[in-house]
C-alpha cells in the first residue's frame, strides 16, 4: 500500500486527458467563463455529502487555501482560452512544459532531489515538447501566435505554483510548516474550501465584467457535468497521493503527462486533428520518461 500515490497520481492523470478533451468540447458550446464557473461550482456541490469537519482549519489555513484556489482560478482562465482556440493535441503537449516549472520548484522549496532516472525523464519531456513544436505545421495545426504561447506559459508556471503547494500543505513527511506550523488539512477540507472559493473566485470575476451566462444551456450540459464529476474525482486522489510520505512532486509531475496519451487519441477520434502520429511520436518519448522515473 506504500505505493498506492503511483496508482492515484496515474488515475489523475488519465482523468486529465479526459478533462481537456472535455473542457475543449464545452467550450464549442458554451464561454470559457460559463464553464469554469458551472463547472467548479458544479464540483463543489458534489463533495458536500464527502466533507467532515470543515470548520476546524485555523484562519492561516484558510488563507493557504485560498492563495491556491487564486493560482488555479489565473491558470485555468489562461489555460482555457488556449484550449478554445488550439488543435488539443497540440495544446496538450505543450502543456507538458509545466513539468519543468514544478520540478524546478520541487527541488527548491521542497528540497526534493533529482536521480538519474528523473533526470532522463526530464530530458525526455523536454525533447517531445520541443519535436511536437517543430511538426506542427501549417493551416488548422499553425504554431501558436506569441499572445496564445504566453497564455500557455503562464498557465504552465501558474499550475505548477499550485502543484507545489498542494505537497507543502498535504505532505505528511513535513512536520513542521512555515506559516502553517504542525497544523494539519485533511484532503476532504483541503478539497471543500478550494471548490468553494474557486467557484467563488469565477463568480466574482463574472459579476465584475458584467458577463452574461446563459444558465438554462449551462445546467443542462452534459460536458460540464462531466467535467464537474472527474474534477472531483481526480483531485481528491490527487491530494490523497500527496499525504503519502515517500511519494515526491518530480515523480508525481512525471506520472502525470500520461494525460497526453488520452488527449492526443482523443483528439484524433473526436475532433479528427491532424498530425497526430507525430505528436504521438512526442507523446511516447514522454511515456518512456514516466517509465524510467518510476522503476
Amino acid at each position: 500500500m506504500e505505493n498506492l500515490w503511483i496508482f492515484l497520481i496515474l488515475l489523475y492523470g488519465i482523468f486529465k486527458g479526459f478533462r481537456e478533451a472535455l473542457k475543449k468540447k464545452s467550450t464549442q458550446e458554451n464561454t470559457v467563463m460559463e464553464v469554469l464557473f458551472f463547472y467548479t461550482f458544479f464540483a463543489f456541490l458534489i463533495t458536500i455529502p464527502f466533507s467532515r469537519d470543515i470548520f476546524s482549519l485555523s484562519v492561516r489555513a484558510h488563507i493557504v487555501i485560498l492563495f491556491k484556489a487564486f493560482v488555479i482560478f489565473a491558470a485555468w482562465i489562461c489555460a482555457m482560452n488556449s484550449i478554445k482556440r488550439l488543435p488539443i493535441s497540440l495544446y496538450c503537449v505543450t502543456d507538458m512544459s509545466r513539468m519543468v516549472f514544478t520540478i524546478l520548484m520541487g527541488v527548491i522549496f521542497l528540497n526534493e532531489a533529482i536521480g538519474v532516472n528523473e533526470g532522463i525523464g526530464i530530458a525526455l519531456v523536454i525533447l517531445g515538447v520541443v519535436l511536437v513544436n517543430l511538426f506542427s505545421g501549417k493551416g488548422s495545426d499553425e504554431k501558436p501566435k506569441l499572445s496564445l504561447f504566453l497564455l500557455m506559459i503562464a498557465a504552465c508556471f501558474l499550475n505548477s505554483v499550485a502543484e507545489v503547494t498542494d505537497k507543502w500543505m498535504l505532505s505528511s513527511s513535513i512536520s513542521e510548516r512555515w506559516f502553517l506550523g504542525t497544523e494539519i488539512i485533511r484532503t476532504e477540507q483541503m478539497q471543500f474550501w478550494y471548490m468553494l472559493y474557486l467557484a467563488a473566485f469565477y463568480g466574482l470575476y463574472i459579476l465584475v465584467t458584467r458577463q452574461k451566462i446563459n444558465f438554462k444551456k449551462c445546467v443542462k450540459s452534459p460536458y460540464i457535468w462531466m467535467l464537474s464529476i472527474l474534477f472531483v474525482i481526480a483531485d481528491r486522489a490527487m491530494f490523497i497521493a500527496n499525504t503519502y510520505e515517500n511519494s515526491t512532486i518530480v515523480v508525481m509531475t512525471l506520472i502525470k503527462q500520461s494525460s497526453v496519451l488520452i488527449t492526443i487519441f482523443l483528439g484524433k477520434f473526436v475532433f479528427k486533428e491532424k498530425n497526430i502520429a507525430k505528436r504521438a511520436l512526442c507523446a511516447l518519448l514522454v511515456v518512456a520518461g514516466i517509465v524510467i522515473s518510476v522503476i
